[in-house]
């Protein structure tokens, strides 16, 4: 309120009156300076030694749980708080005690609140904080106002504190994808029996269709004909899930964010169900995660940890595709354990993505299609298609 140029002539009025000899206008312009003083002082100094903490009650959840969000304000020192606002950013998607604070994807909304603080004193404020979508959401920072009991100043800080919070990508039953309840990744018993390339168990005579990694040197500089290596019989268990965020054959179609979502949901569903039936389940998808400009890429494993790095790939990834699904399926193929069970999830049926399914099953791999477009589903030759 008080600028340089009023502070100078409150202080020329001052010499005036007193030259003057007009004591009471002496007074009043020798009030009004020192009230200035004080309240520049006070509102320097009222926000040090203020801290401000956010806690939230757990740091991953599914769309629609209920969180506790609490923030702590502690005034450290004996100058007292007439008046202090907070505005904390939080990101959009999140409720706030059942009022979404902004709409709009890329928005952020604030959490306002007013309160005032003795010296010493703590306030702690609690909140039910619902998430709306999936996500990696960060919350924060948080900026401070205050200023003098008078309101003739105002002081400003930003407490760059930040909490994040991810959000799994939501389930669905496996109705809901058009699968059936009993083996819906197909029955485990048709898996053909594999050679594992770590255990040999013995060698036998060469056969021109044997590929000649397979021939034992050894053995055959031994017996003078050509021999080969006979492994142990092993069923793979291996499901590699391709998800393809594409929802139209040409990017200038655009996007459509609900199907994009639908499918990484069915991702995560089919990634659970895989676990809990045995498999080793890796992840591929043709899109980044946030912040990341490689594709999103698990090897398979069936870890306990897996179905947590599953999910937290899903909850990160961005809604667009940064390359076909017909390219991530040939560039992937070499990196396949034999014998694996290839699963796309997708809604594009295009003719490239079709040969590359054919060429897979053409290689050995059973291969199956989660098709969730429009229109009638794919038809590839020893390709299981299932429509959701």
């Amino acid at each position: 309120m008080f600028q340089q140029a009023t502070l100078a002539l409150l202080a020329l009025l001052l010499l005036v009156a007193v030259a003057a000899g007009q004591a009471g206008l002496a007074l009043i312009c020798a009030l009004l300076l020192v009230t200035a003083g004080v309240a520049g002082l006070w509102s320097r100094w009222a926000l040090a030694r203020v801290g401000y903490e956010r806690r939230l009650s757990q740091s991953r959840a599914f769309p629609g749980d209920e969180l506790e969000l609490s923030i702590r304000l502690t005034n450290r020192k004996l100058l007292p708080l007439a008046s202090l606002q907070i505005l904390d950013r939080l990101p959009a998607n999140l409720a706030v005690d059942g009022r979404v604070l902004s709409t709009g994807a890329g928005q952020a909304g604030m959490l306002e609140r007013r309160t005032s603080l003795r010296w010493y004193e703590s306030v702690v404020w609690r909140y039910r904080l619902r998430p709306k979508a999936r996500g990696a959401y960060r919350i924060g920072p948080a900026q401070l106002l205050s200023g003098d009991p008078f309101g003739l100043y105002t002081s400003e800080a930003t407490a760059e504190t930040y909490s994040t919070l991810l959000v799994y990508p939501r389930l669905l039953s496996l109705a809901e994808l058009g699968l059936p309840a009993r083996n819906p990744l197909g029955d485990t018993r048709a898996h053909s029996l594999l050679r594992d390339p770590l255990r040999v168990i013995g060698v036998r005579d060469y056969a021109p269709s044997d590929p000649l990694k397979d021939v034992h040197w050894a053995a055959t500089a031994r017996t003078g004909s050509l021999q080969s290596r006979v492994y142990e019989p092993t069923t793979a268990r291996v499901l590699a899930l391709f998800l393809d965020l594409d929802t139209f054959e040409y990017y200038y179609e655009g996007i459509d964010p609900e199907l994009v979502e639908r499918m990484i949901s069915a991702a995560a569903t089919l990634g659970q169900e895989g676990l809990e039936a045995g498999y080793a389940v890796g992840l591929y998808a043709n899109g980044a995660p946030a912040e990341h400009e490689h594709l999103a890429r698990l090897p398979p494993g069936r870890s306990p940890a897996q179905l947590g790095l599953i999910m937290e790939t899903l909850a990160r990834l961005t809604a667009y595709s940064v390359t076909t699904m017909a390219h991530l399926l040939r560039l992937t193929a070499a990196e396949l354990h034999p014998g694996a069970t290839v699963l796309l999830v997708g809604s594009v049926n295009s003719e490239p993505i079709r040969a590359a399914l054919l060429r897979l099953r053409g290689l050995g791999y059973q291969v199956a299609w989660l098709y969730m477009g429009a229109g009638e589903g794919p038809r590839v030759p020893g390709v299981r298609v299932y429509r959701a």
